[in-house]
């Protein structure tokens, strides 16, 4: 009875697990551009909008 249990609530936490990993993402709360250029790089493309 008590390994029935124990499987049962391992089962529902690696059931929800999936779940949760499968459900699409939130997009950040201001929705702007990420930047991907390193730290100090003179010649760098990223993707923000021109001022």
């Amino acid at each position: 009875m008590k390994r029935t249990i124990r499987i049962s609530i391992l089962m529902v936490g690696l059931v929800g697990t999936f779940l949760a990993a499968a459900v699409q993402q939130v997009p950040a709360a201001d929705g702007g551009p990420l930047i991907l250029c390193p730290p100090r790089q003179p010649n760098c493309q990223t993707t923000l909008p021109p001022q």
